[in-house]
């Protein structure tokens, strides 16, 4: 999709393409699922694991994106597409992209858990001017 919202299929081809191992659902207790699982073994013996979504074309926020790449797949927005691009494993470790910047004050996440139960991809999805809106609509009842 674009540099910044990916979609499931790009993370897919990521870890096709730094050599991710998928893991059989009879590892996982046979339990079907609507992700497809992986892990990969560092050199320095660290296990890393994520998960993607079978829906290979849905794009996912910003957010989620960044936090998929610090805590799950340890590489920088530069990486992961340069992996991509090229088909060659990441050679970690390698620097990681700063976190990202809240994208809603605490306000405005707790009025919309709280009030609203709206779930965290529901908000990352949210723009700061729509949640803000959502936000005065449901003061505005």
């Amino acid at each position: 999709m674009t540099a910044s919202s990916p979609t499931w299929g790009d993370i897919e081809r990521f870890v096709q393409a730094d050599r991710w191992r998928q893991i059989p659902s009879s590892e996982r207790g046979g339990r079907s699922s609507d992700h497809v699982f992986y892990d990969k073994t560092l050199p320095d013996g660290r296990l890393l694991q994520t998960h993607i979504s079978h829906s290979r074309k849905k794009s996912m926020s910003p957010g989620r994106f960044g936090a998929i790449l610090t805590r799950q797949l340890e590489v920088s927005r530069a990486e992961f597409w340069e992996c991509i691009r090229s088909g060659r494993p990441v050679d970690r470790p390698v620097p990681l992209d700063e976190p990202d910047e809240r994208l809603h004050p605490a306000w405005v996440v707790n009025v919309l858990v709280g009030e609203l139960h709206l779930s965290a991809e529901q908000i990352a999805a949210l723009s700061p001017e729509a949640a803000e809106q959502l936000h005065d609509h449901w003061a505005a009842r």
